[in-house]
């Protein structure tokens, strides 16, 4: 088993955080949370908040925009960032939960990984300036205990996983790896939702298509290259005697395939499809379907012991206060100048305000700011 103690406290970093609007101040010691009778303030889920923005920015920024938490990315009518706050309240949710519940199941942080919790607590404060600070409520404590809570729900996830059956069933585990070529037979759908239905000839067209590509796949050996000439696609992928995301036409044609065999052209309801087969017992494929298995194993026993306690808890949360934390700020880890050693970021707070300032990263001893920091060392709370 992967131990996920230590990795909690390499988890922070130097930050950048751009004010693009008026932000609002955060009255940090408000109740945000009530868990079982004790008071999650507002501070932690701000900071734990601003730490999974910060997470997200280089990727969800590059595809989105960096105002990706203002936008309804999923379509719901509610904008992404308050999907990603109430995430992060449940998460806190559980957090406080296991840390009631924790000696019970003969779970507690040492005195060596607190003391490293404060240590890289300290580091990140270090490592930042005071508006970025502000704007995550990042104090020492509030830090400091978020990471605790953090390391404590790990630990006892590790100790639940633990207790798992190892032992996988070969066959339940067994994977095959095909590449197969689809070319949808499903009619065209107007703005309004009318479907027309291809006709015979643009059905017999289409067949005909794929028993070239076939043909030509049979050939060269290449269906992939057979299929880019009639502008279709040839997908790999892997699946078990379990799956039930291949058509059950598909599915049972490629069963009968031996390694290097193509399929004749298939016909479902949807489409038709050419398969071949790659391989009948994919090794990797396998081993990863094995890892998948211990893995939900795993979490069905952690589900086992925390969902119980999740329900008989009595949960409240201050949604007036919660709603308060809004994505005025965009916070990101700038890339690490190629002269910074591996343990150090720089961090700045950029305002757009007339009264903002700039704070920049100063590198080096010499330069008194706390804009610039090394990060926690790793393995910090192996055992």
């Amino acid at each position: 088993m992967k131990k996920r103690t230590a990795g909690v406290f390499v988890l922070l970093f130097a930050l950048t955080t751009a004010v693009t609007g008026c932000s609002k101040t955060v009255d940090n010691a408000a109740e945000a949370i009530n868990v079982g009778g004790v008071s999650v303030p507002l501070g932690e889920v701000n900071f734990y908040l601003r730490y999974q923005q910060t997470q997200m920015q280089g990727t969800y920024g590059m595809y989105f925009g960096e105002e990706y938490m203002n936008q309804d990315l999923m379509g719901t009518g509610t904008v992404y960032g308050n999907t990603v706050r109430d995430t992060v309240v449940d998460t806190l949710s559980e957090y406080y939960v296991v840390e009631a519940n924790a000696e019970d199941l003969g779970v507690s942080l040492t005195e060596e990984e607190k003391n490293k919790a404060s240590e890289a607590a300290k580091a990140f404060i270090a490592a930042n300036g005071s508006a970025a600070l502000k704007a995550m409520s990042a104090d020492e404590a509030t830090v400091t205990h978020v990471l605790e809570l953090m390391a404590l729900r790990n630990k006892a996830y590790e100790n639940l996983a633990a207790t798992i059956d190892t032992e996988v069933d070969p066959e339940e585990a067994a994977q095959k790896s095909i590449t197969y070529v689809e070319s949808s037979i499903q009619g065209e759908t107007d703005d309004e939702g009318n479907e027309t239905e291809l006709t015979e000839d643009e059905l017999a067209a289409k067949k005909a298509d794929m028993e070239d590509i076939l043909a030509k796949a049979k050939e060269s050996g290449d269906l992939k290259a057979a299929a880019e000439e009639k502008e279709l696609t040839a997908n790999d992928t892997s699946y078990g005697k379990n799956d039930d995301f291949l058509d059950e036409a598909v599915f049972s044609a490629a069963n009968a395939l031996a390694d290097g065999e193509f399929s004749d052209v298939i016909e479902t309801e949807d489409a038709y499809y050419i398969v071949y087969m790659e391989s009948t017992y994919d090794e990797e494929a396998t081993q990863n379907e094995i890892e998948t298995i211990l893995s939900e194993r795993e979490q069905e026993a952690y589900s086992a012991w925390y969902d119980p306690l999740k329900e008989a808890a009595e949960i409240t949360t201050n949604d007036e206060a919660i709603e308060t934390l809004t994505f005025e700020r965009i916070f990101d880890v700038p890339k690490e100048p190629e002269e910074e050693t591996e343990a150090a970021d720089e961090v700045q707070d950029e305002s757009t305000d007339e009264d903002a300032q700039t704070e920049s990263a100063a590198e080096g001893e010499d330069q008194g700011q706390d804009d610039t920091a090394a990060e926690p060392e790793e393995g910090a709370a192996e055992e």
